[in-house]
């Protein structure tokens, strides 16, 4: 019996070391810290384009709730590296996102940029002595399409080579493209095109477009002749909406000015001080502007956008020429209400002209 008793206190002293080593070892697990989030995950960017022959273009970053923003991230991760030729005479125009990667692309002999979007560490960089890129988007796996002044090409987003050069569309200057659903929409200077996202293959164009695009949940596709917006529906079929004020455009070389909501069918577009709100269905809604900046002196820089993750209307802008360059806004409103969210004013003073300040902020990429 004795003997019994003492192998049944050998059994549970063993079990209880047991139990204990594996609550030491559960407390060792759980105790460790949570990854950390990289540091640019929880806000936006802003492109900026730069001062031609004096700065090179930039991305400033706002954290979402902050009160200011994050000037030169991209200098700050990568020292030493600029998004420009060397002698700063091109203007970084243009850039997305894609997998979890921003691409920068600048026009006038400049570079094309890969960077991690997280970090902004850049991973790869394409240099060619003369080119005159446009745009870039994502296709599938690791090819895209960038389009220039001479056309459109597929590229390889590893390396940031160009292939080849499509011949389903013109070999003429062209800007935006937007991919959704199986067709590539693309705006060249003989208007817009459609081709197949699988082969790239012609589908249809439309000679009258010179604007766009942006794309609606109810899978419209919007685009604008400049006095009318468009939309193309999932049959490629089209119908369009006069506008009370025209929309206006930097070129094929600047960012399209429509962007559209996430959460509702509306388009959106700035004129002036003004933005303009349409409701797909609602023509009263073009009755009058949806939001009016309210600061003087103040102009929209490049393009207004809509930030999917926070139901926003993100607006860049200066307060002029010249020393006034060098003050910066970015304005926040809620793309629902038109209430203002946030105003954050940097960058110089404005009696001087400081190039350390002046930005030139023209579009924000959003993760």
């Amino acid at each position: 019996m004795y003997k019994k008793f003492l192998s049944h206190l050998v059994l549970v002293s063993c079990f209880a070391i047991f139990l204990f080593s594996c609550s030491k070892e559960d407390i060792i697990i759980n105790d460790r810290p949570e990854p950390s989030a990289p540091p640019y995950s929880d806000g936006f960017f802003v492109i900026t384009e730069g001062s031609y022959g004096q700065t090179s273009g930039t991305i400033q970053f706002y954290a979402y709730g902050a009160d200011t923003v994050s000037t030169k991230a991209f200098e700050k991760e990568n020292p030493g590296k600029i998004t420009s030729n060397a002698a700063k005479t091109s203007t970084l125009q243009f850039a997305t996102m894609y997998r979890k990667k921003l691409y920068l692309i600048s026009e006038m002999n400049g570079p094309v940029i890969k960077l991690d979007a997280g970090t902004l560490k850049e991973e790869a960089r394409y240099n060619q002595e003369t080119s005159n890129w446009r745009s870039l988007i994502g296709i599938k796996n690791n090819e895209g399409l960038i389009s220039a002044n001479d056309g459109v090409y597929t590229v390889n987003l590893s390396t940031l080579t160009p292939q080849y050069k499509l011949t389903s569309v013109s070999a003429v200057n062209t800007g935006d493209m937007l991919i959704t659903g199986n067709y590539v929409y693309i705006l060249q200077s003989n208007g817009a095109k459609i081709i197949s996202a699988d082969n790239y293959s012609f589908v249809k164009g439309f000679s009258n477009i010179n604007r766009g695009f942006a794309a609606t949940p109810n899978g419209k596709v919007w685009a604008s002749t400049g006095s009318r917006l468009i939309a193309i529906d999932k049959n490629l079929d089209t119908s369009g909406i006069a506008l009370p004020v025209s929309i206006g455009s930097f070129g094929l070389d600047a960012p399209t000015r429509i962007t559209a909501s996430t959460k509702e069918n509306a388009v959106f577009y700035h004129s002036g001080a003004n933005i303009y709100k349409y409701i797909d269905g609602n023509v009263s809604s073009l009755n009058q502007p949806f939001i009016t900046i309210d600061i003087t002196p103040f102009m929209v820089y490049g393009a207004i956008r809509y930030d999917r993750n926070k139901d926003y209307i993100v607006v860049n802008g200066i307060a002029g020429y010249g020393a006034a360059s060098g003050v910066n806004y970015l304005l926040i409103y809620n793309a629902s209400t038109g209430a203002l969210v946030k105003k954050i004013q940097y960058g110089g003073n404005g009696t001087v002209v400081d190039f350390d300040h002046i930005y030139f902020p023209g579009l924000a990429v959003f993760h």
